[in-house]
């Protein structure tokens, strides 16, 4: 690629799952001899964090994206059950004391689960689901449980309900706000996926929190709510949110606000050292001054991919992160892109609503900015397109918003901008 710098470079590249192989691969595409290390602090090779609810539920045993061979295949140095706990000059020091020379350094930690803070929370059979141990230690709490309590409505819990579900147990779902998917649906959607959680079998609070977690014989029993409700609970799930992992750029000065601060590059304010994926807080493409932590499998695969041409000197910058999620929900399709709503007395949505299938897309400065989908998703790749392209409404001539858009029509426009930001503006600053 034009650009790179030919000079061999080592680089090291801490985590293991969509942005650090993504920027593998994007590195090996362009220098196959430069000197990799992946440092990562599972035993185990790569493996879909998605599909751990399958794992619980037995549905799936092998979660495996790569093999041990793989990392031999890419020519890397992979230390698996390693953790890097320190960045100073030009060297990564792991938990072991070993120290690690570099020229360049990924960040692509990835996330953990937020861990509340209520009386009980550390009682066994309450458990998270972030990564693979996790979800074996759930399993190992499913013998003889009837009851599952799961703290959060977002789109961790909605997955694990599912899981809980199949296996036969009775799920209540304590939300602190007023209904499911609040930052991801609009109220429409999110009644739509509400009332097919209670055709399920699902009790849902809303408004309410745990004020305490009761555990009997070494095992959670119950959850008291706020409203002093107590639940019975042989299991509880937290689902209360991730958080970035970016303690080890704290600790080489790194910029950090909610996550490691990158720019279009996915360069820190600390050159040589990059960040991606989870870990990483990036420019919004439809806000290009703010900063937002993308959370999706989609937006890590292309930071990694942007972050591994940036590692060997070339630029591949991300038009910015465009915050998007498709999954199902108990067999509903759902969907969300971007905005799902207009800012306060501005902009404007295209709704329609028929048979359980819901569709709006909000459209703001001419422009098509988000979307929310339940029942069909069909087009959410289509639109996701259209956002990252930042085509006016006349330039989307003759296509009707106001009904589901297919890709034979895209032929019918006049003029079609290759991707490109909604809107552009200088590297957000470190200081």
């Amino acid at each position: 690629m034009r650009g790179m710098e030919m000079t061999p470079q080592r680089i090291i590249i801490v985590g293991n799952s969509a942005a650090s192989l993504a920027a593998l691969e994007a590195i090996r595409r362009h220098d196959q001899n430069c000197p990799v290390t992946l440092v990562a602090d599972e035993t185990v090779p790569a493996y879909s964090r998605v599909m751990l609810p399958y794992f619980v539920s037995g549905e799936r045993r092998d979660l495996s994206l790569r093999s041990f061979e793989y990392y031999q295949r890419m020519g890397v140095r992979a230390l698996l059950g390693r953790r890097a706990v320190r960045l100073e000059a030009e060297v990564l020091v792991l938990d072991d004391g070993a120290i690690l020379p570099f020229d360049r350094l990924l960040i692509a930690t990835g996330s953990h689960a937020a861990i509340p803070d209520i009386e009980g929370v550390h009682t066994p059979g309450v458990c998270p689901l972030k990564n693979l141990a996790d979800a074996i230690q759930i399993r190992e709490y499913l013998p003889g449980a009837h009851h599952a309590v799961v703290l959060g409505g977002g789109l961790v819990c909605l997955l694990v309900v599912r899981a809980l579900l199949r296996v036969g147990l009775s799920v209540s779902i304590v939300v602190s706000s007023e209904r499911l998917l609040s930052r991801m649906l609009d109220e429409e959607g999110s009644a739509l996926i509400h009332h097919r959680l209670v055709q399920a079998g699902v009790r849902i609070l809303t408004r309410t929190d745990a004020s305490r977690i009761v555990g009997r014989n070494s095992r959670v029993r119950s959850v008291v709510t706020a409203t002093g409700e107590d639940l019975p609970a042989d299991l509880v799930i937290l689902a209360k949110g991730i958080r970035p992992n970016a303690k080890i750029a704290m600790t080489g000065g790194v910029a950090v606000g909610r996550g490691i601060l990158v720019d279009h590059h996915m360069r820190t304010s600390r050159p040589g050292v990059f960040a991606a994926g989870d870990c990483a807080e990036s420019p919004d493409l439809l806000a290009p001054e703010r900063r937002t932590i993308a959370g999706t499998w989609f937006e890590a695969v292309s930071q990694g991919e942007t972050a591994g041409v940036s590692l060997l000197g070339g630029s591949r910058p991300s038009p910015g992160t465009l915050k998007m999620n498709v999954m199902a929900v108990l067999g509903v399709p759902v969907a969300s892109i971007g905005m799902t709503k207009p800012p306060d007395g501005d902009g404007e949505a295209l709704v329609s609503s028929r048979d359980a299938v819901y569709r709006k897309l909000v459209i703001l400065q001419d422009r098509i900015v988000g979307a929310v989908l339940v029942g069909d998703v069909s087009e959410a790749g289509l639109i996701a397109s259209l956002i990252r392209r930042g085509l006016t409404r006349s330039e989307l001539h003759p296509i009707d918003l106001s009904r589901p858009i297919r890709y034979a029509e895209l032929g019918l426009l006049r003029s079609v901008r290759p991707p490109g930001p909604v809107a552009t503006s200088c590297p957000p600053s470190f200081n």
